[in-house]
């Protein structure tokens, strides 16, 4: 008789024997999780869940080799909970304490208004740009090309390249500390 691997309460019947409540709760156990842990619950739901997914994945014949299975249920409930309370360990320790969190101001819209100023920014340093100083912005910076890449398809020197680099780095700068006084 081969069981139907996907029958829920077939599954569920299983573990309602006695034999298989002690395996579950000795899997806990065995993932150091008592009664007194804080997550026992949720790791009792986990386990649970564990259980029907250990049924259905099941290769075997199970009235066959019920024993082969309480094995493979058992270390897949355990590792399945020391997984568990790992992720659930990393999620707390990432997480910001409420008190810490309050002065956090969530602005929607700061990052698009430092988009705009950048947008601005270069716009005026396009207009004051000599026609070197505009293929190493447009090229360098928005089309992401190499120095190496400037100079053959322009057919000038490295120093002219960087020339032009100092002169646009310049012009930020000072365009950058004019809109810093505004």
């Amino acid at each position: 008789m081969h069981a139907d691997r996907f029958d829920n309460q077939a599954a569920f019947d299983l573990l309602a024997q006695p034999e298989h409540q002690r395996l579950l709760y000795g899997a806990l156990k065995a993932a150091h999780v008592t009664k007194y842990h804080p997550q026992f619950e949720d790791c009792v739901t986990v386990a649970h869940l564990t259980w029907l997914a250990a049924y259905q994945n099941y290769e075997p014949e199970l009235p066959a080799n019920l024993a082969d299975f309480r094995k493979f249920a058992f270390r897949r409930i355990k590792w399945r909970t020391v997984d568990y309370l790992r992720k659930q360990t990393l999620r707390t320790q990432s997480q910001v304490k409420l008190e810490h969190a309050l002065p956090i101001a969530i602005d929607p819209m700061a990052d698009q208004e430092i988009h705009w100023q950048l947008a601005a920014l270069l716009t005026e340093l396009l207009a004051q740009c000599r026609p070197g100083e505009r293929i190493y912005l447009t090229e360098f910076f928005l089309e992401e090309q190499s120095v190496a890449s400037i100079m053959h398809r322009h057919q000038v020197s490295r120093r002219t390249v960087y020339n032009w680099r100092t002169r646009l780095l310049t012009k930020a700068h000072q365009l950058y500390q004019q809109q810093a006084r505004n």
